[in-house]
């Protein structure tokens, strides 16, 4: 995100040269390509803003900034400026990961001619950020309705059982949608019902499904064949299986397609992941074991997806009676107006006084003083 705005405070600009000439080592591409697909795609994103941001304006290409010649004075200013500028506080944060692990490698080619350089540019830290929980978790009637329409709404059955096994593999692995499309085949263990998934940062860990889930993906199988390659593929319009593996778009439109026949609420591949992980905590299982499952760092990440709390929270509201009660209506019959009258009308049948009214004090007024005495 960038802002138009000028209001803020210039940040201290490097010195953009020299920059890296073709051939010499770049710490952009040693970081990004020990990324995953997806984290790359996210860093590089991240990295060319903070390019752009350092040069003003002059580089938006991560690959072709001296990364080397940051210094403590240029970064310390960098939280409180993207701030200013409109960045939320997670973005911002996520900046500040990526400028930290591409000063990290350039420190290691031996870019930094001083190792202090580099400690005191690398030392900035994250800004402390509570987010609102995002996303929703789907009902299990929710879920049942998607699979519902992959096998009666589809043109092909290869077409419906791909959906189907999607969907449930999305739900019961509890995965992410770059690490679905990254499954192959050779990764499915068909006696353990087991998967072994890629997850990021390059850890792998290995994912069990039910006997319910997994025969679903067994159907899937049945349809596309033994070969090997992406477990998930694409079908042509005559629904014959194309040996090419699904992109994150991809899952994206095939669940908005199955969210839409469904008529469900808008959701996201996401969401089902979101949905499994708070329906284990639900059923008792011990965070730890969640959070292995799910390919997290930390048990407060899979704390964070937890939804049941919003339930809970909902639920309470109910049981607050509200002092607003809709007044129920009479077949055929108005509620009468009740006659109204000014404040300084006189009370009837009694004369009205002449000359300014007399009024009694409130309540709240001061007691009038007493009358000076004028007697002698």
């Amino acid at each position: 995100m960038r802002s138009d705005s000028h209001s803020s405070k210039p940040l201290s600009l490097p010195p953009l040269e020299p920059g890296p000439t073709p051939g010499e080592p770049s710490p952009a591409s040693a970081y990004l390509n020990s990324l995953s697909p997806s984290g790359r795609r996210t860093q590089r994103a991240a990295l060319n803003n903070l390019a752009f941001v350092f040069s003003a304006g002059r580089i938006s290409d991560a690959e072709r900034f001296p990364w080397q010649n940051l210094r403590y004075e240029h970064t310390s200013g960098l939280s409180a400026y993207l701030v200013d500028i409109g960045y939320a506080k997670s973005s911002v944060n996520k900046h500040l990961v990526a400028l930290r692990r591409v000063l990290e490698e350039a420190y290691r080619l031996g870019l930094f001619a001083d190792h202090n350089d580099y400690y005191r540019a690398a030392g900035v830290r994250s800004l402390r950020a509570e987010t609102l929980p995002r996303g929703r978790a789907l009902k299990m009637a929710e879920l049942e309705a998607l699979v519902r329409v992959c096998r009666e709404a589809s043109v092909h059955a290869t077409q419906g059982a791909r959906d189907a096994a999607l969907i449930t593999v999305l739900y019961g692995a509890a995965v992410r949608r770059q690490e679905v499309v990254d499954l192959n085949l050779a990764d499915v263990s068909f006696e353990e019902r087991k998967l072994r998934v890629l997850g990021k940062g390059s850890k792998k860990r290995q994912v069990y499904l039910s006997q319910e889930a997994f025969k679903a993906l067994q159907a899937w199988v049945e349809q596309r064949g033994r070969q090997m390659g992406p477990l998930f593929t694409h079908v042509s319009k005559g629904g014959r299986v194309v040996n090419r593996r699904l992109t994150p778009q991809a899952v994206y439109t095939i669940l908005k397609r199955r969210q839409m026949q469904a008529g469900l609420t808008p959701f996201t591949p996401h969401d089902l992941r979101r949905s499994a992980i708070t329906d284990l905590l639900a059923a008792n299982v011990d965070v730890l074991t969640v959070s292995a499952i799910a390919g997290h760092a930390s048990a407060d990440t899979t704390r964070r997806y937890d939804r049941r709390a919003e339930e809970t929270r909902k639920a309470a509201a109910e049981k607050l009676r509200s002092p607003y009660q809709e007044a129920p209506l009479s077949d055929g019959l108005q509620t009468p107006e009740l006659p109204t009258e000014h404040p300084d009308a006189a009370p009837k049948n009694e004369p009205a006084q002449s000359g300014p009214a007399q009024t009694a004090p409130a309540e709240d007024d001061p007691p009038a003083p007493d009358a000076p005495n004028t007697t002698a």
